[in-house]
């Protein structure tokens, strides 16, 4: 009896001082497909909140970077690795098989070295994985050409954002209170992109936008070419959308699975 409750109690400790390890974020992940979210600070919680609340991401795996003394959310499908963002965490965060990267200014910074810290990060991430989507956060439009350079996929300037944000609903009262409706999957209707349907492909987009209004009650704002190519908003009535073209739809609530 001794023997085997001293092999029982071994065996507890291995798991929970890996369970601590990681949840101290001193472990390394061998994931596929999933995201990177990089920094945490009042943004990022904003965005794990967001991306839990769409049933697209509600249990994809997420791999937080971050300089923080341990995980800062319960949820069994965030990983956590502690530091700064650097060749050797990204490695730990599994870049090579990484879908997304998320980077997220450095709040603790001033302006200009945050957006310095962004461009390097992009620069690490696209070295070590240049087929990962990479998103940035940027506090100052005059380094978006920087992030460029850097090949960032997308960039979004907080600021400008804001600005433009607040111009907009100055004039035409009420657009900000839509726009947080469909930017956000955590109430009301959604803004997201849906391959084309097999009965509306080869269609035109009239043809296509009230064919997805009809049978599934969405509204069509945009095409993508190909899923991933040029974006055309409002493209022209008589316009053909083919099978392997992406809408970009204001969808209710939990209708989106029913084309995903």
């Amino acid at each position: 009896i001794g023997v085997l409750g001293m092999f029982t109690a071994t065996i507890a400790g291995v798991f929970v001082e890996e369970r601590l390890r990681k949840e101290r974020g001193m472990g390394a992940y061998d994931l596929k497909g999933h995201i990177i979210l990089c920094e945490w600070n009042e943004r990022t919680k904003e965005i794990l909140k967001d991306l839990r609340a769409d049933v697209r991401g509600e249990n994809a795996p997420i791999v937080l970077i971050a300089d923080i003394e341990v995980k800062p959310a319960v949820d069994e499908n965030l990983y956590f690795v502690r530091g700064q963002l650097t060749e050797e965490q990204l490695r730990r965060a599994g870049i090579e098989k990484a879908a997304t990267v998320v980077i997220v200014g450095d709040r603790s910074l001033e302006y200009g070295a945050r957006d310095a810290k962004v461009v390097l990060s992009v620069l690490t991430v696209e070295s070590l994985n240049p087929d990962a989507y990479s998103i940035v956060e940027l506090a100052s439009e005059d380094n978006v050409r920087h992030c460029e350079r850097a090949n960032a996929d997308e960039i979004i300037v907080g600021s400008e954002f804001s600005s433009r944000l607040i111009s907009t609903a100055t004039l035409d009262h009420g657009i900000s209170t839509v726009l947080r409706e469909l930017l956000s999957a955590q109430f009301g209707h959604d803004l997201i992109t849906v391959p084309v349907p097999a009965d509306l492909a080869r269609l035109t987009f009239f043809e296509v936008f009230s064919g997805l209004k009809r049978d599934y009650g969405m509204i069509a704002l945009a095409l993508q070419r190909r899923g991933a190519g040029t974006l055309l908003t409002n493209p022209d009535a008589d316009i053909v959308v083919d099978a392997d073209d992406r809408l970009v739809v204001v969808s209710p609530r939990g209708r989106a699975d029913t084309l995903l």
